[in-house]
């Protein structure tokens, strides 16, 4: 960790403001997006929540709609605009949150290929109020599609009876997913699924790691899943473990903790390859930060995190100040989810933010996806 900058919360950070490069509204609670391969194209999931279900915790939890979730498709224009292609490429999902783009080849599943978390609990049928709680039903999995033709490629399973599941335990919300430049997969999950309350979660929340040649053999759930996945790290995380992103300039993984009994008050952590291989939690490098969603890290150091109950987007910066992104413009983003560092080509090498507005509170069509330009953060 030496080197590694750590920053302290600040009781009121500076704004820092950023232009506002374009914008999809009429989503349904956008989660997650991420820019492909080609530099040109945006995949986002639509992962479709409601509240009111008074059997999981008296109708003031977030409760996914079982098979309402999509993956819709855009594009960024040579001004960094955001075109609409595919509102429904892929139909029929549950739960699309956290997403991330494989960059290496695997013998199943081609350069380009976007990874998906899907099928979290907790959920229920549109129109009913009882919770989905046979396991024959509940399908988490990391889903592998090709966006842009609009096909699903095949998926690893985490769910009850998988080689994932039996070296854990089923994962009970996979949400936060990225992507290293080996082609390992990262995921965490937030076990929030306990009808009653926060607590007891029913399985520990984690973040976890696939090996690149691991993916092929899980995918299958053929005779080699039980080797590949006792291959799998993890590490827990006791607050909740929400974003995961990774570092392309020294390939750390950084999470960020989501809940309000998190001792360290809502934090971003750097995992090292050590640290999983340890499968200890290392301190946290910001910690105070209420209940926390995305992050993103920039080629240059700076940190994004998001906080979804306050609206807030905080900026770390090298030079250890901390800072409140603000939006050039009448637009908002009021509940920004599971933001994202990407390198669009029309800006030649500088940053932007993908920031999904998951508008929980709003009903289907109501939520946007913004695409905001960092450019020398």
């Amino acid at each position: 960790m030496t080197g590694i900058v750590r920053w302290a919360r600040q009781s009121e950070p500076a704004a820092l403001a950023v232009p506002v490069l374009g914008r999809i509204d009429g989503c349904t609670h956008p989660e997650s997006a991420e820019l492909l391969a080609d530099g040109e194209h945006i995949a986002f999931g639509n992962c479709a929540m409601t509240l009111g279900i008074e059997a999981y915790r008296r109708g003031a939890g977030l409760v996914y709609l079982s098979g309402d979730s999509f993956i819709s498709t855009a594009r960024v224009e040579s001004d960094g605009g955001l075109e609409l292609l595919e509102r429904q490429c892929i139909s029929g999902l549950t739960a699309t949150l956290g997403c991330d783009v494989l960059r290496r080849a695997t013998k199943r599943f081609p350069d380009g290929t976007v990874f998906m978390a899907a099928g979290g609990n907790p959920i229920v049928r549109a129109g009913e109020t009882t919770l989905l709680v046979d396991p024959a039903l509940q399908r988490s999995q990391l889903l592998a599609c090709d966006a842009l033709r609009g096909e699903l490629l095949g998926s690893i399973p985490l769910y009850p009876g998988s080689a994932v599941a039996r070296r854990f335990n089923p994962i009970d919300q996979p949400n936060g997913l990225a992507v290293n430049r080996e082609g390992d997969l990262f995921f965490g999950d937030i076990p929030n699924s306990n009808p009653a309350t926060v607590l007891p979660p029913p399985v520990p929340s984690a973040v976890y790691r696939i090996r690149h040649a691991d993916i092929d053999a899980l995918a299958m759930a053929g005779p080699d899943a039980e080797s590949a996945a006792a291959r799998v790290q993890r590490v827990l995380v006791p607050g909740f473990v929400n974003g995961v992103t990774v570092a392309h300039s020294d390939g750390a993984t950084w999470i960020v903790s989501c809940s309000s009994h998190d001792e360290a008050g809502g934090a971003a952590y750097r995992l090292s390859d050590e640290d999983f291989e340890r499968g200890v939690l290392p301190p946290p490098v910001v910690a105070g930060l209420g209940v926390l969603d995305g992050i993103g890290i920039t080629r240059r150091g700076t940190l994004f995190v998001s906080n979804p109950r306050t609206g807030q987007i905080h900026v770390f910066l090298q030079d250890g100040s901390h800072r409140l992104l603000q939006l050039l413009g009448p637009e908002a983003i009021g509940t920004p989810a599971d933001i994202n560092v990407c390198y669009p080509k029309f800006l030649g090498g500088e940053p932007a933010l993908l920031a999904p507005d998951v508008s929980v509170t709003a009903k289907a069509g109501e939520g946007s996806v913004t695409l905001l330009d960092i450019s020398g953060l």
